[in-house]
């Protein structure tokens, strides 16, 4: 038994894909299918745009339900890092001045939550928690008077994402 059929192809062919779909779902209908989007294809090279920007599209029309790049995660960060890294030495500190700027206007325009780190991790609630187990009384909490809660308000021009309305095309990251 399996909840999911994960299909793999060596390059993003969907007339394999199309294939493998037809054959399972032939034998076992509804089953619900998953393809990667394998970030080792050379998308390019293989496809052109328009093809490129109907894949999913197609794939979902075969019944692949779960449609996923594997490592996009690896590849946007470092290829994010190396570009900061190399700006850096190019342009100190105004690089990063920058990349905080693209936070807070995606902070404000889409709800991006990662501008204020320590409490995107969660430090509020270990902080609750020490006041907890010191009954009110710790002096060890990092959020409050941290220079994160001081630096990052309201009144400097950076509004909570609950205060910005997102794109009617941009899902709300807190919906669901």
């Amino acid at each position: 038994y399996a909840d999911l059929l994960w299909w793999e192809t060596s390059e993003p062919n969907l007339e394999e894909a199309r294939q493998f779909a037809e054959a399972v779902l032939a034998e076992h209908p509804g089953k619900m299918l998953a393809y990667n989007c394998s970030p080792s294809f050379n998308w390019k090279k293989k496809l052109d745009d328009t093809s490129i920007a109907r894949f999913q599209t197609e794939l979902a029309a075969m019944g692949y339900k779960f449609q996923f790049i594997t490592l996009a995660g690896f590849h946007s960060l470092n290829l994010s890092m190396f570009e900061l890294a190399r700006a850096y030495r190019l342009k100190g500190m105004a690089a990063y001045s920058k990349l905080q700027e693209r936070e807070f206007a995606a902070e404000r325009d889409f709800g991006y939550e990662a501008v204020k780190h320590q409490q995107f991790v969660g430090t509020g609630y270990f902080d609750m928690v020490t006041q907890v187990i010191a009954g009110g009384n710790s002096s060890t909490t990092a959020l409050a008077g941290s220079t994160e809660a001081e630096q990052f308000r309201v009144e400097d021009g950076i509004v909570p994402a609950e205060a910005s309305p997102d794109e009617p095309s941009t899902p709300s990251p807190r919906a669901a």
